[in-house]
């Protein structure tokens, strides 16, 4: 699982005029939503059973999953799918693209091997021929989506997919879509600390080291997505040395460099999600190229030493 920093909220509603704000559980984490004093109404159960049909088809957690059955089967034929997978492939596919595929979701077997996955913690690195063992069982190029109907195709049997990088972004938007079509159009919607906003609202961005609650940036957001990725939350450490969850498909190791987040600001919270965790794999010098090359607003935390 990827995780973010914690956001602190700050809605542009007077201390006389407080927002709407509920929540819930989804994807190992939390969500929440706020809406200004008096906007239409939306039940909260509805939300959540939103959620929890799209978890039972993106999480890597779940056994019964659509994204679990398709890691379990070594078939290379063609393996039918919820279409809501489709699309949540071939976006992460698309951003991988985009970043010289340094977002790649056949890292599972990675993933897994690390001990940052649904198999368990580890205490110690894998050796190299473990660690060039699982590489051999990865690989974006060997992933392959149809949509009528829809299907995944894997081209190595043990190929897995983890797609926990794109999960709360696309799941955002698509929640965000549901909130409009009941015509609720100003709302503030949050994932594990993955944020898009339908009107202004601000936000407190937290640095990694600061403690909780005590934001190092404030943002204003107007129709707008931020996601971050960070190093700090999930690693194991060994004789002193850290090993941070984030992995690099080029290596099938650690990043090992400075920066310890990378928070990417766009009017896609799919896109900003993605090229979040890219960028971070990517590091300071080669993600701020790409980011510059590609126009992303981007707020950058290093390691302290």
């Amino acid at each position: 699982m990827r995780f973010a920093f914690l956001l602190l909220f700050l809605s542009g509603c007077s201390r006389d005029d407080q927002p709407i704000t509920f929540g819930g559980h989804t994807m190992g984490t939390t969500w929440s939503l706020r809406m200004p004093a008096g906007a239409k109404s939306i039940r909260q159960n509805d939300l959540q059973q939103q959620l929890d049909a799209w978890e039972s088809i993106i999480s890597h957690w779940r056994p019964d999953s659509a994204v679990s059955r398709f890691n379990d089967s070594t078939k290379t034929d063609w393996i039918a799918v919820p279409v809501e997978l489709v699309e949540v492939v071939e976006l992460a596919q698309q951003i991988g693209g985009d970043t010289d595929h340094a977002l790649d979701i056949t890292i599972a077997p990675l993933i897994d091997l690390w001990g940052f996955g649904a198999t368990g913690r580890r205490d110690s690195p894998p050796t190299d021929a473990e660690i060039a063992s699982a590489k051999a069982q990865c690989g974006w190029q060997h992933l392959h989506t149809r949509h009528a109907p829809p299907a995944l195709r894997k081209d190595l049997p043990g190929l897995r997919i983890n797609v926990s990088a794109v999960a709360e972004g696309w799941a955002l938007e698509r929640l965000a879509q549901h909130l409009e079509s009941n015509g609720i159009t100003r709302f503030l919607l949050e994932i594990g600390g993955e944020v898009l906003a339908r009107g202004e609202w601000r936000v407190g961005v937290q640095s990694p080291a600061a403690p909780p609650g005590e934001s190092a940036q404030t943002l204003l957001l107007k129709d707008q997505s931020i996601a971050t990725s960070g190093v700090y939350r999930q690693h194991f450490s060994v004789a002193g040395k850290e090993y941070a969850h984030i992995l690099d498909p080029r290596t099938g190791r650690p990043i090992e460099h400075k920066l310890a987040s990378v928070s990417v600001i766009h009017p896609s919270a799919a896109q900003a999600d993605g090229f979040a965790t890219a960028l971070l794999v990517l590091g300071p010098d080669a993600g701020r190229r790409l980011a510059e090359k590609l126009g992303l607003h981007v707020v950058w935390f290093e390691r302290e030493k």
